[in-house]
């Protein structure tokens, strides 16, 4: 099921993209809408839903029916999207609710104790890498970081 909706989010989030030909007997259902570019998500036990969009925003569905995602956290400024760096991965915390976290790596928009943006700009939600860096030699050099997110 997990497979799936994920494979329905990803349709909903590619509303440029050309449809497939379904094969008779199949119906596309897009589940969850007004997400760019998710990366992960997690359902909670509680019925909730959380996505990670690439650009380092986390939203929350209260549920598969709530068609309005609240934004959790919002680490765009610390999170260097470019290519393919951002949002990396998310889980819950395995005592959740009891331990009401959630725990998210990312690429890290700056040198390993360095302060961030270093390519990004605050506000923006896709970073560049100069061409005299370049994406596939030396590139825009950043660091990773793994968080933990208190959610209410």
């Amino acid at each position: 099921m997990l497979a799936a909706a994920l494979a329905l989010v990803a349709l909903g989030a590619a509303q440029t993209a050309t449809a497939a030909v379904l094969q008779p007997n199949f119906q596309e259902t897009t589940v969850l809408s007004g997400l760019t570019n998710p990366t992960t998500m997690r359902f909670a036990p509680d019925g909730r839903v959380f996505v990670a969009e690439k650009s380092g925003r986390i939203k929350t569905f209260d549920s598969l029916n709530d068609s309005t995602a609240t934004i959790t956290a919002d680490l765009s400024t610390n999170t260097y999207n470019f290519w393919d760096r951002g949002m990396l991965g998310m889980a819950l915390d395995p005592n959740y609710p009891a331990d009401p976290y959630l725990y998210v790596l990312y690429t890290y928009d700056g040198d390993i104790g360095g302060l961030a943006p270093k390519w990004g700009t605050p506000g923006v939600l896709s970073d560049p890498c100069p061409p005299t860096f370049g994406a596939t030699g030396d590139g825009c050099v950043v660091s990773g970081r793994l968080s933990r997110i208190p959610i209410a």
